[in-house]
């Protein structure tokens, strides 16, 4: 789950902002909440507190009653691993200590081709979760990390009592019931009749998922 909070007091940008997120994920096999703010206010200090996985802020540089430069250094209080980007009306005049201090991810002009430019960053960001997600296992001792996004298919063979994993170079056996695995796999993944588990983003035909994500 990619959880996005979204802070503008302009609600032309606001509204924007929703559509250029709505339409990256659409496309996307990961789910997502948004969450929007016209204002600081007591429900988004409660969410910056909030231990929810996978923030993406985007925050308006100058608010009313706050600047999104402010709202950074409260989120940075409290987590680290956010990703902030911050969108103003001159990015290029923004100091690159403030950015380096508050581990702002990036700054977005709002008058310079802001859809795309908005659109290129959170792009940048989902390939980061992407490629930071992995699966951890042990083979002969040994543990061996996949990422998620390499495998292919992954399924049980009951008479050799054993869990293959195929990705993109080569596969992998392990003890690991598919039970186990799945709760280490994301939305991407889904499972097909015969019990396999498949990447979603390699399936050519995606006409053949039903609503339940079963092929």
């Amino acid at each position: 789950m990619i959880n996005f909070i979204v802070c503008e007091d302009n609600d032309i940008i606001l509204n924007k902002n929703i559509d250029i997120i709505n339409k990256i994920m659409f496309n996307n096999n990961i789910s997502y909440k948004i969450y929007k703010f016209s204002s600081y206010n007591s429900e988004l200090k409660k969410l910056i507190k909030e231990h929810i996985e996978n923030k993406i802020y985007i925050l308006d540089i100058e608010l009313d009653n706050k600047s999104g430069i402010d709202i950074a250094r409260e989120i940075r209080n409290n987590d680290l691993n956010s990703f902030i980007i911050i969108s103003t009306v001159h990015s290029e005049y923004l100091p690159y200590t403030i950015k380096s201090k508050l581990l702002i991810f990036d700054f977005v002009s709002k008058f310079d081709d802001y859809e795309n430019s908005l659109s290129t960053v959170i792009k940048n960001i989902l390939s980061i979760y992407d490629e930071s997600k992995i699966l951890t296992i042990t083979i002969n001792g040994s543990i061996k990390k996949i990422k998620l996004n390499d495998i292919l298919k992954i399924e049980y063979n009951n008479s050799l009592n054993q869990t293959s994993i195929k990705t993109k170079s080569k596969t992998y056996y392990t003890k690991k019931t598919l039970k186990v695995i799945e709760k280490n796999l994301d939305d991407r993944f889904i499972k097909t009749k015969d019990g396999k588990i498949i990447n979603n983003n390699y399936i050519i035909d995606k006409k053949s998922i039903n609503k339940k994500g079963v092929i």
